[in-house]
């Protein structure tokens, strides 16, 4: 019998679409929208500003289509990058990705299940002395390992059985996808539809239209402060919507999946953010929306509605979104480490094939256990400070390309060609670009005003950099082992 060394083309729209649904709908919709009434004072701003975000995640979701359509390979982002900007650059993406936004996310993701894990059961904590032992990080600040041992040992465990799961097959980890997002987005309309049915006698649509005494002084650049500061917000809470094409190599007909996929699945969860805002406002009006403790918004709505069982409910809610958060996050991202690999700028090991499941079984374990590590030091909420401006960074490249690709190859087979072209892409681009620009400015503003004890955005872009050494570091390697053989021989 053949030993399989590639992995194998499984997954049909149904999963593909819920794996683009399930890396978006996580912890951020349930605390989000408090910030935000804090910030902006106004039902209908803090409305308009989740639909236009949502449209300009779609624009960026459907430029990102074009590529995906046209190379429809394990790695996603970082092959688009190696074919347009060059090795370097693509590089630079897959050690954000291990470094920052991937492995980071999945820690921060599990932590948070295990928090709503402790609704239910009391987790054990090391002694108070213990938990406050600080381990300073230069240009970082200070970590806590020490601290919440029982919640990072839930989370430990989920990595773990979710790291299991995807290594014993793509098809296996697609359908336990499916199941968890399914049962998410059935759970939250559930919650809504209570909202709007059970809620009637307490809830208003008036609430829509309401507005603080604090949101109506708002003018002028302290408006488009507390927008910009909002959105930001509500782009953390919409990320995620690229990650399926990490897995582009194991697509059935991937030039028209992916989009589909893609697509699809950003209506959805776009739609489903609005549904689930309309809800909010409708039991809870602005004024007090904004006084909820951030972690307890759902919680707050349905018990209202209920009673108390309303918040056990919302517990249950949350550890499954987060739980299938986790496990696309898993199986997306090992998928860059592998491409990274047999590329020959990460670990060789990553680039195996498990000859039985035919998944990147060294890519998961190594991503597995970088996010342990992250979760148990206590860094990754250190690092996930950075995460969103340096996606952004990212998205400007991705979306920059694909003028690049249609200038350098313009009679390249195209299975999807972005709408609106060169409008679409051109707005996503613009719109990026100046979210980047405003977050830096703000970011040296607040280091400077002493509110903040780094520079969050420089410092991810430094981390980033630091990568390079490493990736000539591979090269380098790879070019001694080749040497050697060709000796051998």
């Amino acid at each position: 019998m053949q030993t399989q060394t590639h992995l194998k083309r499984a997954l049909t729209l149904y999963p593909t679409t819920a794996i683009v649904i399930g890396s978006v709908v996580g912890s951020g919709i349930f605390v989000v929208p408090v910030s935000m009434a804090q910030q902006l004072g106004s039902a209908p701003l803090m409305l308009l500003v989740w639909v236009v975000t949502g449209v300009i995640t779609l624009m960026g979701a459907m430029t990102q289509c074009e590529l995906a359509g046209q190379m429809p390979r394990t790695g996603g982002l970082y092959e688009y990058f190696r074919e347009i900007y060059g090795e370097k650059t693509s590089f630079l993406y897959g050690w954000a990705n291990f470094m920052i936004a991937g492995s980071g996310a999945i820690a921060a993701i599990a932590i948070i299940f295990a928090k709503y894990f402790g609704e239910f059961v009391t987790l054990p904590h090391l002694s108070e002395a213990w938990e406050k032992i600080p381990w300073h990080l230069p240009f970082l600040g200070d970590i806590f390992p020490f601290a919440n041992m029982g919640g990072k040992t839930i989370a430990g465990v989920i990595i773990i059985i979710l790291t299991y799961i995807n290594i014993r097959g793509v098809k296996l980890g697609a359908m336990l996808q499916s199941i968890s997002t399914t049962s998410k987005v059935i759970a939250l309309l559930l919650v809504t539809g209570v909202a709007f049915i059970a809620g009637s006698h307490i809830g208003s649509f008036a609430n829509w239209s309401g507005i603080t005494d604090a949101g109506a002084s708002l003018s002028g650049w302290t408006l488009i402060g507390a927008i910009g500061t909002a959105i930001t917000g509500a782009f953390w809470a919409y990320d995620g919507w690229g990650n399926v094409a990490y897995i582009g190599g194991e697509v059935k007909d991937p030039a028209k999946t992916l989009p589909r996929a893609m697509i699809l699945g950003t209506v959805i969860f776009i739609s489903l953010y609005v549904i689930i805002n309309l809800a909010y406002l409708y039991i809870l009006p602005i004024g007090k929306l904004a006084t909820v403790p951030d972690d307890r918004l759902a919680s707050e709505m349905v018990t209202a509605v209920i009673g108390g069982a309303g918040g056990a409910l919302v517990a249950g809610l949350i550890m499954l979104s987060t739980f299938d958060t986790t496990n696309s996050s898993i199986l997306t991202n090992a998928r860059v480490y592998y491409a990274m690999a047999k590329d020959k700028v990460f670990s060789s090991s990553a680039g195996s094939v498990h000859p039985k499941f035919q998944t990147p079984y060294m890519a998961l374990t190594i991503q597995g256990l970088w996010a342990l590590i992250l979760l148990f030091s206590g860094s990754f909420g250190l690092i996930l400070d950075m995460y969103v401006f340096v996606n952004w960074v990212l998205y400007v490249l991705m979306a920059l390309g694909v003028f690049i690709m249609r200038k350098r190859e313009p009679n390249r087979e195209r299975p999807f060609k972005v709408p609106g072209y060169p409008i679409v892409p051109g707005i996503f681009v613009i719109f990026a670009t100046l979210y980047v620009v405003v977050t830096l400015v703000k970011d040296i503003n607040g280091y400077s005003e002493g509110t903040q004890s780094i520079i969050s955005s420089v410092t991810g872009l430094a981390l980033v950099l630091a990568g390079l050494p490493f990736y000539y570091f591979w090269k380098n390697k790879f070019k001694v082992e080749r040497l050697e053989d060709n000796e051998t021989k």
